[in-house]
């Protein structure tokens, strides 16, 4: 019955949301992460589970769109600066940790037979980590806005330019493995055209096409259409994601994440990723139960020195070899915890990466079936080691194991206050300018895209966007910021402002505008300093600013 009305996908979605949501809620509850709950969501509806089997065909392709988008956010918030603040440990330390990590699984995948460049593919997938799970942890365990958080995410933006560059190559790296005779110069000039078709592609879209890109989302902006904006930037990730392969021959993740790169330039660029955040949500939730139906645990019980060297590699090897990376570049106990517990696990890019290398014939199935198990044993723990971190951190710097005058802080914020100021109109402007002029940093959220250009180019922190999404206050750094001043005056926004804001930092000061004497109820109770424009004036406005903000 189903497949004669063609319910197939409708299915899926159904079962596929349902366990996820179920699972995903119990292994949140038992405070690991939510993907363990999503691979076992798979698995269960998978065909190698008893019970009901999902289309998988149907399914890969659902996660397809995953992919897209978890790459496009991957290169929206692809930004060198983070990498070039702290370049001096991530380079070298991702290098080192990535080559040690591939030589040795190289080494154990040759030992149990398999060729030396298989393994050298097989070696790379389990060497980098997870993203998702890495930016969750941090943000959990309050470190995302840290030196160590800092250096954590410059670490894994190296590791994912070398699977985005791995993801290059590997159709070459394929056609080299299993052709009978082919010389270096054949392998050398396929490498070197591929690479300049990326060169050619990465020019074009972050000149011309960037100025097309923010031309016509600017326009689309300008309507003030939530809904028209979301469609359109849709609309650009996947014409460029699509245009990118079927032009250039590039994968479509890489097509992607240069998507991102290029909406990332411009100065819609955090409205944009606060839009297709729920989307990427959803649709990265089907790809991690798309990995997990295609789990087979046969491929453990059959496999278990390649499945216990992987993990031994994953969770042992790797975090040693960071560790001691990052003490060697004389970095505090608690930063080479951080980091070297960071890395104990692998999630999505891995499975893009193995999975492309499977679908190529690059490694046997078996080799898919070990990445997913130890994914799901490596997510599963990595929440339960990152709790013993400041533990074990005192424990070692009590016992002097780093010399004192090598503990030191890196990359420190100022100690200057910071204020928000939501909605740039003359009384947003007056709030500045008095701010300002007693040394408190501003950063201004409008609607308004032209006011966001004029702001940048003027070289002021601005961001575009609704300042009632999270993701907009978070792209505003609320978690370092001490006042906010919400100078809209609608109440219904208001609101919702003041519980997005309080959820992020609790303890922030803030200061509304509230248009009707009525409007005052609401915020009784919730420690907000307000004025009603019913008997308000911009200079008023300045007089409770000063006496809540400036004085305190």
């Amino acid at each position: 019955m189903i497949e004669s009305v063609n319910l197939n996908i409708v299915v899926i979605l159904t079962f596929g949301f349902c366990l996820a949501s179920f699972l995903g809620y119990i292994t949140q509850r038992m405070r690991l992460s939510p993907i363990l709950g999503y691979l076992l969501g798979g698995y269960i509806i998978g065909p190698y589970s008893p019970g009901f089997v999902a289309d998988l065909h149907i399914a890969e392709e659902l996660a397809e769109i995953g992919i897209i988008l978890m790459m496009f956010e991957v290169g929206i918030h692809f930004d060198w600066k983070d990498l070039v603040s702290v370049k001096g440990i991530a380079i070298p330390g991702a290098i080192g940790q990535i080559a040690i990590a591939v030589i040795c699984a190289a080494l154990l995948t040759h030992q149990l037979g398999w060729p030396i460049e298989t393994g050298l593919i097989f070696g790379l997938a389990v060497g980098v980590a997870s993203t998702v799970v890495l930016a969750r942890i941090l943000h959990d365990n309050n470190l995302l806005n840290t030196t160590r958080g800092h250096i954590a995410i410059g670490w894994l933006i190296v590791e994912d330019i070398f699977t985005v560059a791995v993801l290059l190559l590997l159709p070459t790296i394929a056609d080299y493995i299993h052709g009978t005779k082919v010389s270096a110069w054949e392998v050398g000039s396929s490498v070197l055209i591929v690479l300049l078709k990326f060169v050619v592609l990465a020019v074009i879209m972050l000149t011309f096409g960037r100025k097309v890109v923010s031309w016509t989302l600017f326009k689309v902006a300008r309507t003030r259409s939530h809904e028209l904006f979301t469609l359109s930037i849709l609309a650009m990730i996947f014409a460029i994601a699509t245009g990118s392969t079927l032009v250039f021959g590039t994968s479509i993740a890489l097509g992607a994440f240069l998507a991102g790169m290029v909406i990332g330039q411009t100065d819609v660029r955090y409205e944009a990723s606060a839009n297709a955040l729920p989307i990427k949500d959803a649709f990265v939730v089907l790809f991690f139960v798309s990995v997990g139906m295609l789990f087979n645990p046969k491929g453990i019980f059959e496999h278990p020195a390649l499945f216990l060297g992987m993990l031994g590699i994953i969770i042992i090897l790797k975090p040693l070899a960071a560790f001691f990376i990052t003490l060697a570049l004389r970095y505090p106990i608690k930063t080479a915890l951080t980091i070297a517990i960071a890395l104990a696990q692998i999630g999505e890019f891995s499975f893009i990466l193995s999975q492309s290398a499977a679908n190529l014939k690059i490694f046997p199935d078996e080799g898919y079936d070990v990445i997913v198990a130890c994914a799901i044993i490596s997510i599963s723990l990595n929440p339960l080691l990152f709790r013993g971190i400041e533990g074990l951190g005192m424990y070692l710097e009590r016992k002097r194991f780093l010399p004192k005058e090598h503990q030191i802080q890196t990359n420190q914020l100022d100690g200057s206050k910071r204020a928000i100021i939501i909605g740039y109109g003359p009384i947003g402007k007056s709030a500045e300018h008095l701010l300002e002029k007693e040394k408190i940093q501003t950063i201004v959220i409008d609607r308004n895209i032209d006011t966001i250009v004029k702001l940048s180019e003027a070289k002021k922190f601005a961001v575009f966007g609704d300042a009632t999404d999270p993701q907009i206050l978070k792209s505003a750094l609320i978690e370092k910021t001490e006042f906010l001043v919400i100078t809209n005056p609608e109440i219904e926004s208001t609101m919702r402002i003041i519980n997005a804001a309080r959820k992020e930092k609790p303890d922030i000061k803030i200061l509304a505008r509230v248009r009707y004497h009525n409007d005052k109820e609401q915020l009784d109770g919730l420690g907000v300093h307000f004025i009603c424009g019913e008997d308000e004036s911009a200079k008023a406005f300045d007089a409770l600013l000063y006496n809540v903000m400036v004085k305190s």
